[in-house]
């Protein structure tokens, strides 16, 4: 993941949102949400593993109301874990790329009059993919050959605030922990403890 692209993708998306027609009042709205922390892997071949999180989240709500308070998330999130380990003998390096899909209940709380300044929680489950898992030390290359799905939950909480009518900036912290193992050709593996700090935004359709 490049870090231009990345630039280019939140600029692309911030024009659209402030181009948006201030009297539409879709039930639908799109977001985008770059995130990072860090996170334990449970490797069989490795063992335990403290490493950075880094994710990129595309996100579609519903609406069940006009007053956007309760809402129904889901969406495409990509996430990359990196790790740094010695082997025994040198040091390696684990890097293992997800593409996850959450389903979560979202709940806002003004904080004030003007309902600008809101509290933001949810709850939820996640299924999560990967994509490509490597090992690196200084000598070759180790590819796990990748693939496996298991299953993950999580909260989240923060806050937003209204830009327009219908476009909000907010900052999120979640907590995540994977509750099953992806195993792939001897290598079985599951993040636990995952603590993400996200900035991004939404805006309605």
């Amino acid at each position: 993941m490049k870090n231009f692209t990345l630039i280019i993708i939140c600029f692309a998306f911030t024009l659209m949102s402030f181009a948006q027609d201030e009297n539409i009042k879709s039930k639908f709205s799109y977001g985008l949400n770059l995130a990072v922390g860090g996170a334990t892997l449970e490797n069989n071949k490795v063992g335990l593993l403290n490493g950075n999180v880094f994710a990129i989240r595309f996100n579609v709500d519903y609406d069940f109301s006009d007053n956007e308070k309760t809402k129904l998330l889901s969406g495409v999130e990509i996430v990359e874990f990196n790790s740094s380990f010695f082997n025994g003998t040198d040091q390696s390096r684990l890097k293992n790329e997800y593409l996850q899909i959450p389903l979560r209940l979202v709940q806002r709380v003004s904080l004030d009059n003007e309902q600008k300044f809101n509290l933001v929680t949810s709850i939820g489950a996640y299924g999560n993919f990967l994509l490509r898992s490597k090992i690196n030390d200084l000598s070759n290359e180790v590819d796990t050959k990748s693939g496996g799905v298991n299953f993950g939950v999580g909260i989240s909480f923060g806050t937003d605030y209204e830009i327009t009518s219908n476009t909000r900036v907010n900052i999120l912290f979640d907590i995540m922990n994977e509750t099953s193992s992806i195993s792939k050709n001897g290598f079985r593996q599951k993040q636990k403890d995952i603590y993400l700090l996200g900035i991004g935004f939404m805006t309605r359709f």
